[in-house]
């Protein structure tokens, strides 16, 4: 059985889609369905 990723594991991951997120350009993120303030907004979230 494999063990869970510990919790700042899991955090360092989001933080990473995080700013991948920021990244994207208007295109993508219209793609995807999630506007640019939305995508600041959760770029902007350290939890």
């Amino acid at each position: 059985m494999r063990r869970a990723p510990s919790r700042a594991l899991r955090w360092f991951d989001r933080q990473r889609q995080r700013a991948a997120l920021a990244e994207l350009d208007d295109r993508l993120l219209s793609d995807i369905g999630v506007s640019r303030a939305a995508a600041e907004a959760e770029a902007r979230r350290w939890n």
